[in-house]
């Protein structure tokens, strides 16, 4: 049993999409690269592939393991040059997650630098609000907001969020502008699902008292460009971090209130899993992100 030649002989049959390309591009008979997959799936229990006339698919486990196969092979080369003293051109697969928000607007442009500049490197971008398992996921690292507790991660502050209010400048011609937090009570929220009431907001004065406020929930949402979305619409008052509202604010299709006041106020992190540490390849790539906010971060500039 070659463990090695089974995963090599798995990748080429995902990247190629059937059994007789990946034969082709390994030069060995498709019998052999046939045996070499159902070897692989008898020795974990599970499948891996479909296979029908129109070619291969992945299952979901076989997508996550292929995920972990390119990572191995990545690694594996990239240990070989090392070893050799040659490291040359930075290859191999960087598996990141991030919000989607911040990932769209801010993390996709610098991957796609970094890809155009790194030729033999390939991204896996997973854009979530919810927190994913870096472990089981074989993520190289994350971008989270909040503080991880987690003591198989290690994080590192890449910047601070600032939360502001915000609504369209015709939903404050309409209902008049806030002065305290207290006038936002019963206007329509746009709120971000988390806890038992996402629309009950929590403000801290300037002279540093708390308050609670409630406001009638319009629209909850896990994703905070949605939200954002409804608030240039005037559907109601939304709480987001500034870099989810930040082009909205720069355009004047949303005016923010109560900036003597803070709300949620929390750090964002890059976050690794402690047993494992980062490839040359996703290191490279975390310092491009935290050179992006070694003075600032870019909404910040354009204030």
């Amino acid at each position: 049993m070659n463990r090695f030649a089974e995963i090599e002989s798995f990748v080429a049959v995902i990247e190629t999409g059937s059994f007789s390309a990946a034969a082709k591009r390994q030069n060995v008979a498709i019998s052999a690269v046939s045996r070499r997959v159902d070897e692989l799936e008898a020795r974990l229990g599970v499948k891996l592939t479909q296979r029908s006339t129109r070619g291969v698919k992945t299952t979901e486990r076989g997508r996550a393991y292929y995920g972990h196969c390119l990572r191995l092979l990545s690694d594996l080369r990239e240990a070989d040059s090392a070893a050799s003293g040659e490291e040359g051109p930075i290859r191999g697969l960087i598996r990141i997650a991030c919000p989607p928000a911040f990932g769209l607007r801010y993390l996709s442009p610098l991957a796609n630098e970094f890809a155009a500049s790194n030729p033999e490197v390939q991204f896996d971008i997973e854009m979530s609000d919810r927190p994913v398992d870096l472990i089981e996921g074989g993520f190289d690292f994350a971008i989270r907001l909040g503080r991880s507790e987690d003591p198989t991660l290690i994080s590192e502050p890449l910047f601070s969020v600032h939360y502001v209010v915000a609504a369209s400048p015709a939903f404050w011609d309409q209902h008049g502008r806030p002065r305290t937090p207290e006038d936002l009570a019963g206007l329509s929220a746009l709120a971000y699902r988390v806890g038992p009431d996402p629309a009950r907001w929590r403000f801290s004065r300037p002279n540093g008292q708390s308050v609670d406020v409630q406001l009638l929930p319009r629209i909850v949402a896990n994703n905070g460009t949605v939200l954002v979305d409804a608030a240039k619409a005037g559907l109601g008052v939304c709480l987001e971090p500034d870099f989810v509202c930040n082009d909205a604010m720069q355009a004047g299709a949303l005016e923010t209130v109560l900036n003597d006041h803070r709300t949620y106020g929390r750090d964002a992190e890059i976050v690794r899993p402690a047993a494992r540490p980062l490839s040359r390849r996703a290191e490279e790539f975390a310092n491009t992100v935290r050179e992006m906010f070694a003075v600032s971060a870019p909404w910040e500039m354009n204030d």
